[in-house]
């Protein structure tokens, strides 16, 4: 057990220091040894009826191949044994679209029996998705059907690669998109994403290619992107729409990182950067040429969970510090339009562990721009709750407030029923200060059920407000609502999402013509 190969370790190196300290010489540090990949098809193959079923879907599909795997590994043979790059292996193969699960297991090895390990052998176990599905999401928010509908392919090949296409109606447009992604172009560590689209009242191109950190011991990091878009951006008021302002633009960055201090937990890095953003909002023009410093502290502090968004599948949670600030100037003489503008980021996260499935994640950012003056300067605090009563019992609670200032014209704070605020229509209330507090209790009904799906039931409360420009902030105006829902979701199979939900929200605080029960039915379950 990986758990087991861990702690025997951890008590091993322990054991070294104290012999250590009394004079005598360091032992060596024990040496990674052999590595197994055991990957595990979708289906399990249970005796009785359905057998043939399931041996039938695991013949179909192509199981993803052990090289795949293989490059992920953050350690080799002969390797000094490192927990934090095992179970960071372990968080990177489950953020893998393509798996549903994955375990980086240490087996100590004592070949003499004198008590001490000479070598740890690795075995990484892998649990397959069905990467082959029909695209197909409905969304039913206060009357408004949001859908789409496609096919994708998360593993062509069973390579890891992705290919999509799909139909999209949703509030604002439709959408007919491709998409391709590889994460590990041509045996490398660099990712490749493009995606072409065509909008009802635009298109869409989008091309990246990143070399991300993968490790806390990874030195540097590399991304290179560009794109143009163009649409009309909706505007909002008392829930109706009242403008669209046609918006057009180009977009490129090149960054370069690195890391300038590494320890066990964490890492300091730095970035360099040049970004273009060229822009026709309406009748307002903005060109930037930005060159860019920033920096970032990362400090790895997880715990893992299951039944809190995925059902069954194991979450990984980071309660670490994060923090990052970011600095950018354009001029003209680097690409700019006229004027000198700067612009700046910053932000913190942390996490504060209160014991086993019971924590609160705090974080609060701040980004703007200034051209004379403060623009588009959007400050956002936020906390997140959580508290496991059991397995598959759970609360979740969330505050949020953001404050804008000098919001760019196309730049609206919206809350309604799409966006957290259960009860009321979609974007039923629009300004330049929101704030949004919500509570939900979770059960987890039935987990994995013919293989296929889990079931799940949720009560909640949401209480917010957004408040126009001008206006003064008052908790008297806070609108609250109350409701119920279904949650379904399925590990086996890739869906939109982390699964689908139908939930029906009732308004306690009445808002005139507007009837106070909502019904929605979408695929956003994130805590």
């Amino acid at each position: 057990m990986r758990t087991l190969g861990v702690a025997t370790l951890v008590m091993f190196f322990a054991v070294a220091v104290a012999i250590s300290a009394e004079g005598q010489s360091e032992l060596p540090s024990p040496v990674i040894g052999t590595i197994e990949v055991v990957a595990n098809e979708v289906f399990d193959e249970p005796s009785g009826g359905f057998a043939a079923f399931y041996r039938a879907a695991n013949k179909i599909h192509i199981s993803t191949r052990e090289r795949i795997i293989r490059r992920e590994l953050l350690f080799a043979t002969g390797d000094p044994v490192d927990a934090e790059r095992l179970e960071q292996t372990e968080r990177n193969l489950r953020a893998l679209s393509f798996l549903r699960d994955a375990r980086v297991e240490a087996v100590p090895v004592d070949s003499d029996g004198d008590g001490q390990p000479e070598r740890v052998d690795v075995r990484v176990v892998t649990w397959d998705t069905w990467s082959l599905t029909p695209r197909i999401d409905v969304e039913q928010v206060d009357g408004r059907t949001i859908w789409e509908a496609g096919v994708s392919e998360n593993n062509l090949l069973g390579l890891g690669k992705s290919v999509a296409a799909w139909h999209r109606t949703d509030l604002d447009r439709t959408t007919d998109r491709v998409l391709y992604r590889d994460p590990q172009l041509a045996g490398s560590r660099f990712s490749l994403t493009a995606s072409l689209a065509d909008l009802s009242d635009g298109d869409e191109e989008y091309f990246s290619l990143t070399r991300p950190y993968f490790s806390l011991e990874d030195t540097w990091a590399f991304s290179v992107g560009a794109g143009a878009f163009s649409r009309r951006d909706p505007l909002f008021e008392d829930g109706r729409e009242i403008d669209r302002l046609r918006h057009r633009g180009q977009w490129g960055d090149l960054e370069f990182g690195r890391s300038v201090r590494r320890r066990p937990t964490s890492a300091l890095r730095f970035h360099v950067a040049y970004r273009t953003r060229e822009e026709r909002i309406g009748s307002d023009t903005r060109d930037f040429g930005i060159v860019e410093v920033g920096i970032r502290s990362v400090e790895h502090r997880f715990t893992r969970l299951t039944h809190v968004n995925r059902f069954e599948a194991t979450e990984d949670f980071n309660l670490g510090a994060q923090s990052y600030g970011t600095v950018g100037l354009s001029t003209p003489a680097l690409g700019g339009g006229e004027g000198r503008v700067t612009s700046a980021a910053a932000g913190h996260s942390r996490g504060v562990a209160f014991g086993p499935g019971h924590f609160l994640v705090a974080d609060m950012a701040v980004v703007g721009r200034h051209e004379g003056r403060w623009v588009n300067a959007l400050t956002l605090a936020r906390a997140r709750y959580l508290r496991k009563h059991a397995t598959r019992h759970l609360l979740i609670g969330r505050a949020e407030f953001q404050w804008g200032h000098n919001l760019d014209p196309e730049v609206q704070l919206l809350l309604g029923a799409e966006s957290g605020l259960r009860g009321y229509p979609t974007r039923q209330f629009a300004g330049t200060r929101s704030l949004l507090v919500s509570a939900e209790e979770r059960w987890f009904v039935a987990d994995d059920v013919g293989q296929v799906f889990s079931l799940g039931v949720a009560a909640f409360v949401d209480s917010g407000f957004v408040w126009p420009e001008g206006e003064s902030l008052s908790l008297s105006d806070l609108k609250t609502a109350v409701g119920i829902g279904l949650l379904v979701g399925s590990n086996r199979l890739s869906l939109v999402g982390d699964g689908v939900r139908l939930d029906v929200g009732y308004a306690v605080t009445s808002v005139s013509d507007v009837s106070r029960w909502v019904f929605n039915f979408g695929s956003d379950i994130e805590f």
